[in-house]
C-alpha cells in the first residue's frame, strides 16, 4: 500500500516558516513561490534554510532565532 507524505505548505507569496513551526528533519513548501525550507540546528542557533526554489537552487539562511 502506498503511503501519502504531506509537507507543511503555504500558498501565500513570500511566506517563510519560523523555527517554531518546523521540527528537525521536517520540510515545508511554499507552493506559490516554489520554494522548499528546512530547519537547521547548530550548537549556537536554529534557523530556517531555503533548500530549493523554482528560480534555481540555493542554501540561503532566511530566518534565525
Amino acid at each position: 500500500m502506498a503511503v501519502k507524505i504531506e509537507l507543511k505548505r503555504s500558498a501565500i507569496p513570500g511566506k517563510v516558516p519560523t523555527v517554531s513551526q518546523l521540527d528537525l528533519g521536517e520540510l515545508a513548501i511554499n507552493t506559490y513561490d516554489g520554494t522548499v525550507y528546512f530547519k537547521q540546528d547548530t550548537t549556537v542557533t536554529q534557523s530556517i534554510i531555503q533548500l530549493a526554489t523554482t528560480a534555481g537552487s540555493g542554501s540561503a539562511v532566511v530566518s534565525a532565532s
